[in-house]
């Protein structure tokens, strides 16, 4: 399909340009070999995809792009008969992708694939975007900013799916509404992901990532128990800001407890920053219309530029395992894919950057079947973050400070948070495995 002429600037979608979702015929639109990208999260346009899988046949071989997470089991390993998938990890249902080999990992940092996407250098040929339409016709990417909105101005086609039940944001970047070639009317609920309730580990690590988060901080919390548990103690702390890549349910009641007001920060002050929305209804409702929440791209929310600018950016991420160096692993377990690079370099590096930032890494001492998270080597050899961008580590058991401690006594603090009955055969492991890498 050739796309029309656009009318860069559009305020309203062309009535010309919109169609009944069964008139949607992907063979006309997509050919062999061509590459599609959808708005993700709970901004994925589910009518569009189901349309495009049924169709797949027909297309022939083309690939699919995943720039974030799906969390639907929409699309499923046998898709790939004739579909490449390819993505920045196994999170949400491209876990089971993985699983089945039907994933090819794109091993890139989040801003990285931004940028890879603007510069034609990864094509996208197709856009498929859930937006939401305000009163006066302007349209949102509602819930999901993230790499799709980098690929709406260099894609050939782009389809939309106006939801009305989809929450209408703001953004710095306002949505060209010239850029879209097709539309479909729908009216359906959010993809929505409730929060986990924290676990007494969960707990004792957030009370220990709490400490850490000083008045008037910037803080990155994404979405899980952790996090959720984090914000719950931070209500009585004051001016807090709030720059994401994607937020969850916990952080409606931080902000309406008053601790967030975003007064310290130097860039988008005043409003609480991220790249999605990932929670559910009251989340959704929170977001809409309301000025002082904003939903951005990754070219802006992962921005070195934009990160180190940010006062006290407190960067809270996740890992698998982290060595006793401080290398961290956030995408394998053993020999499975089951983690992501996502944005956490990008937020590491801004963190460390940012005047009186911190980086913490937040993990249980064990896996639920009592193997160690805190190991002498990463099991797969595989480093998501590296020692060099090593802050705090926290487990339940306490807080490793390594930032500018050498080997040696990172390896002592290490241990000390790992739990209590792997100590000793840590520290036995520690002498061989590592005492070359005190002196590399």
């Amino acid at each position: 399909m050739t796309s029309v002429d656009r009318t860069p600037g559009a305020v309203r979608v062309d009535p010309a340009r919109i169609t009944a979702l069964d008139d949607i015929d992907f063979t006309t639109i997509i050919s062999p070999g061509d590459t599609v990208l959808w708005t993700q999260g709970a901004g994925e346009p589910l009518p569009l995809i189901e349309r495009l899988l049924a169709q797949r046949h027909a297309i022939g071989g083309f690939n699919v792009v995943f720039g974030g997470a799906g969390f639907t089991d929409v699309v499923r390993p046998e898709h790939a008969d004739v579909i490449s998938f390819s993505g920045l990890g196994a999170v949400g249902c491209q876990r089971a992708l993985c699983r089945a080999g039907a994933l090819d990992i794109l091993p890139v940092h989040l801003s990285e694939l931004s940028r890879l996407i603007s510069s034609r250098a990864l094509r996208i040929d197709v856009v498929l975007a859930q937006v939401s339409e305000g009163p006066q016709g302007q349209l949102s990417l509602s819930t999901a900013g993230g790499c799709a909105a980098a690929a709406l101005s260099v894609a050939r086609t782009v389809i939309a799916e106006v939801n009305e039940q989809a929450p209408w944001t703001f953004s710095r970047y306002p949505f060209d509404t010239g850029c879209i070639d097709l539309a479909v009317r729908t009216s359906r609920p959010l993809v929505e992901v409730p929060g986990r309730p924290p676990s007494a580990v969960d707990a004792a690590i957030a009370a220990h990532v709490a400490g850490l988060v000083r008045d008037g901080a910037t803080l990155q919390l994404g979405i899980g128990a952790v996090p959720g548990a984090v914000a719950g103690l931070l209500t009585g702390h004051r001016d807090l800001g709030l720059h994401s890549g994607v937020i969850g349910d916990a952080l409606v009641d931080l902000i309406e407890s008053g601790a967030v007001t975003n007064a310290a920060k130097t860039v988008d002050r005043g409003v609480s920053v991220t790249g999605g929305l990932l929670g559910t209804r009251r989340l959704f409702d929170f977001a809409h219309r309301n000025e002082g929440v904003r939903v951005e791209p990754v070219g802006h929310t992962h921005a070195p530029d934009v990160l180190r600018r940010l006062p006290r950016l407190t960067a809270v991420n996740s890992a698998l395992e982290v060595d006793l160096t401080g290398q961290v692993s956030a995408e394998v377990a053993g020999s499975a894919y089951v983690g992501t690079i996502g944005g956490q370099v990008d937020f590491v590096r801004g963190a460390l950057a940012s005047p009186g930032g911190r980086s913490i890494i937040a993990l249980p001492s064990r896996t639920t079947s009592a193997r160690t998270r805190v190991v002498p080597r990463l099991s797969a050899g595989i480093v998501t973050t590296g020692r060099a961008d090593a802050d705090a580590v926290v487990t339940e058991y306490g807080v490793a400070e390594l930032r500018g401690i050498p080997i040696s006594e990172r390896v002592r603090r290490m241990i000390q948070i790992a739990h209590p009955d792997d100590r000793e055969a840590l520290q036995r492991q520690a002498h061989d495995q590592v005492a070359g890498l005190r002196k590399g």
